[in-house]
């Protein structure tokens, strides 16, 4: 009687733990929570698609990584920038170029012209010390995570989620499908999330991170990918 009553609990405790959320529930609900506070009609929101995924240690999903590498592209846009301010200053400068004919108005133009040029040389010098600097704690977060991930193979550490949906634009006139690439804790908490696109630009550019030893390498590869 007792064996028979100990079967009735444990049948009811496996039924009972059945009927929770699913890893993709779970997964859903918190993507939900989070697109609240960006879409712009949260309320024509509906999702289409959730994959559930474990995570684990490895370069291309590290949270400061990743960071760190767009930091590093926002250093390289800053870089065109100031050639590109570089570039137009040099030819006020040859247009203002002074002669023996030139008034004090275009000696004055020039002057500047050389002032802006001088002042985005300083800027884009510092900014490639800046840039180099990126890359060494880019590589030597890579090399501290290559050791972590040799000591925890197959060590559990969260989960990837990949979601996708559809929800109306901001002026409510058309329907709109994103894709998201959430890292989550092991309880879907979420600690980081990206649009898909921006997440597998971002991939793109690691990869080619990881594949470089110097920053020269790492420019002529990324011309390869860019271009």
């Amino acid at each position: 009687m007792k064996l028979k009553s100990l079967i009735i609990i444990a049948g009811l405790l496996f039924t009972l733990s059945a009927c929770g959320p699913t890893q993709e529930e779970k997964a859903q609900s918190m993507a939900a929570n989070y697109l609240k506070g960006v879409l712009y009609h949260f309320d024509s929101y509906e999702p289409l698609q959730t994959k559930v995924d474990s995570s684990f240690v490895s370069f291309s999903t590290d949270e400061e990584a990743i960071k760190l590498t767009l930091d590093m592209l926002k250093l390289f846009q800053s870089v065109q920038e100031y050639a590109d301010k570089i570039e137009r200053a040099e030819s006020s400068m040859e247009i203002w170029f002074p002669s023996g004919y030139s008034s004090a108005f275009s000696k004055g133009e020039y002057r500047r012209a050389k002032e802006e040029r001088d002042n985005n040389q300083q800027l884009l010098d510092k900014t490639k010390d800046r840039i180099q600097n990126q890359f060494s704690k880019i590589k030597s977060r890579q090399s501290y995570l290559e050791t972590e991930a040799l000591l925890r193979i197959g060590a559990f550490n969260g989960w990837k989620v990949y979601h996708k949906f559809k929800s109306l634009n901001g002026a409510g006139t058309l329907d709109l499908f994103g894709e998201y690439v959430f890292f989550c804790d092991k309880d879907f908490n979420v600690e980081s999330a990206y649009s898909k696109e921006d997440f597998d630009a971002i991939n793109k550019i690691m990869v080619v991170i990881s594949e470089s030893t110097e920053l020269s390498e790492l420019g002529e590869k990324l011309q390869e990918v860019i271009f």
